[in-house]
């Protein structure tokens, strides 16, 4: 049975902010290659969301459920709630991801 895939309206911030910086920088092309193959794994995860792991960050909070693909540069964090999976939030690699999150929680709970 295919999960339903929802992602979070900061995640959804995430994918237009990526699509924006790359489309700055001249290369639409490439913008619309990156923004399709985020989409699609984004949308994969409905068959076999639990191919992703666990990221080191939440290893402590793992009975949550966070997991993570890679795709690209760009880690995808989500969270598989039968018969659901939720994208928290699409963020370079390179970046603090546990400080990006735990702001974006602290704004939930606001």
């Amino acid at each position: 049975m295919p999960y339903t895939v929802m992602m979070l309206e900061e995640a959804a911030q995430d994918i237009e902010a990526i699509y924006r910086y790359i489309r700055k920088s001249g290369r639409e092309k490439a913008a619309i290659e990156m923004l399709a193959s985020l989409r699609k794994a984004c949308c994969s995860l409905s068959e076999h969301p639990e191919r992703g792991h666990i990221p080191i960050e939440f290893s402590r909070i793992s009975h949550f459920g966070y997991r993570q693909i890679i795709q690209g540069k760009f880690r995808i964090i989500y969270q598989v709630a039968n018969p659901n999976v939720f994208i928290f939030g699409i963020i370079h690699g390179s970046r603090n991801i546990s400080e990006i999150l735990k702001r974006r929680m602290v704004r939930l709970d606001s």
